[in-house]
Formats: C-alpha cells, sequence, structure tokens
C-alpha cells in the first residue's frame, strides 16, 4: 500500500456543541480518541487541523501534527486546504479526511478508503453500507448512494434513491425490493482535488441537497465507492450523541 496522510479538521466553535472537540469520551478529549483511532490506520502522517489553541493543548503527548487554521474556514475541506498550503503538502498525496466528532472510527475504514482511491481512476473515494431499517431510505438525514455496475458514484440524496415506484406507493410498505445504500460520511482524495475542489462555484444540487460531495460530480470527477458490512456508529454533534457514545463504551467496559 503506498503511503497516505489522515486529514481531521476540528471547528472548537460547534455551534450545537460548543468547545466539541474538547467534550470528554469516556474521560478522554474526543479529539483525542479521534486521533488515536487514526493512528492505529496505516496512514504514515496523522495531521490535526484545528483552530484553537485549547485543542492542541488536548493533543499534547499524541503523535500527531496539529496545524492552527484560520476561524473563518466554512468547513473541514476549507480547514484540509489551508493545511495543504501552510505545510506545502505535495500535489498528488493521498489525503483521507475524517471528521473530529467521530471518536468511534473503525481504522479498518480509513485504510479502505485509501486503497481505494490508490486502487482507482478516482478523484475521490468513499464508503457506504446497506441499508436494512425502511425507514433510514426516507430519512433525510441518512445520505443515500447510487452507484454503476464499476462502483462509481451515480449520485448521493437526501431523497429515497433509488425510488421503488411500485413498492414506495403502497400504503404500507413491509419490506425493501430492490438494494439501498447508506453514504459513509469519509473521504479520500489527492491534495491537489482538494485545492481543485476549493476553487469550484457551488453546484446547484449541492446547493439543493445540501450536500458537498456532488460539487464534484456535477463537474465530472468520479467517486468510487467501497461497499462496508455494517454502517459505523455515528458521530458527536449533540449532547444526546455524546450521551450515547459514552454509554455505548461503558457497557463494552
Amino acid at each position: 500500500m503506498q503511503d497516505y496522510i489522515v486529514a481531521i479538521p476540528a471547528r472548537y466553535a460547534s455551534t450545537r456543541l460548543p468547545g466539541k472537540p474538547l467534550a470528554l469520551v469516556d474521560g478522554m478529549p474526543m479529539i483525542k480518541r479521534v486521533a488515536l483511532q487514526a493512528l492505529k490506520s496505516k496512514a504514515k502522517r496523522v495531521i490535526i487541523c484545528i483552530d484553537d489553541e485549547r485543542v492542541a493543548e488536548a493533543l499534547k503527548g499524541v503523535d500527531v501534527e496539529v496545524c492552527m487554521t484560520s476561524e473563518s474556514c466554512k468547513c473541514g475541506t476549507d480547514r484540509i486546504a489551508e493545511m495543504i498550503s501552510k505545510l506545502n503538502i505535495y500535489p498528488e498525496t493521498c489525503i483521507v479526511n475524517i471528521q473530529g466528532d467521530e471518536p468511534l472510527i473503525n481504522p479498518e475504514h480509513i485504510d479502505m478508503t485509501a486503497n481505494l482511491l490508490l486502487n482507482s481512476n478516482a478523484h475521490m473515494s468513499t464508503l457506504c453500507a446497506k441499508i436494512t431499517n425502511i425507514k433510514d431510505v426516507f430519512d433525510p438525514n441518512c445520505v443515500k448512494v447510487v452507484m454503476d455496475q464499476n462502483g462509481y458514484a451515480l449520485y448521493f440524496s437526501r431523497a429515497p434513491i433509488p425510488y421503488e415506484r411500485d413498492n414506495f406507493k403502497l400504503e404500507v410498505i413491509e419490506d425493501l425490493e430492490f438494494t439501498h445504500y447508506h453514504h459513509i460520511g469519509i473521504y479520500g482524495y489527492k491534495a491537489k482535488t482538494v485545492i481543485e475542489y476549493n476553487k469550484m462555484p457551488q453546484a446547484t444540487i449541492e446547493k439543493c441537497e445540501s450536500l458537498e460531495q456532488l460539487r464534484l460530480l456535477d463537474c465530472g470527477y468520479k467517486i468510487a465507492v467501497g461497499i462496508i458490512d455494517r454502517p459505523p456508529e455515528t458521530g458527536v454533534d449533540t449532547k444526546e450523541d455524546l450521551d450515547r457514545i459514552n454509554a455505548l463504551l461503558k457497557n463494552q467496559q
């Protein structure tokens, strides 16, 4: 396997959970736990892209690099683009972007995302898992993805895709007749793709669905999608999510 980098963007001033990177997960700052999970992967470097010195303090003693980025970054991709520029990352470098609020990220999924990019002709790689709960198909917070026969993304949507015309028109839907996939928000791409992405104007479909990856599809870029056995635990967006993760970890002890 070729070398790759893990980049973890982490914004301190989260709207729904202020100071989220420092929220305690099983007694440990969340950003530290995410970093330790990333270090279990085969990445040659783990770089945390932050905007607050308090987060850097929480990472002391952990074998990662810290890159200070602007508080004005609108999203994690902006933060990674700034890191690429500041650290002069080689354009062909493979970067796997994992979120700073995924304390239970699976290191195998990180490696899988990198391998998928490095062994395909895609501009981006990502993961998905088969949906087994009918409610998830209709949940707009569960992003769906449809792939072609070669495993490249055709479209991502918050809507139920593919739409089962005959089945979904029924008043009571008892089972799914076709396979549906839940998109997992982990991304692999070359450093140059991040820079190119940041120069692209927002696509209409991206604005409509509020899904950043649609910008690349709109511009004709290819996204390779790998299928995992089951979806990982969801990230931490709210206090309720944090409580759920802590309860899960406590039950595993």
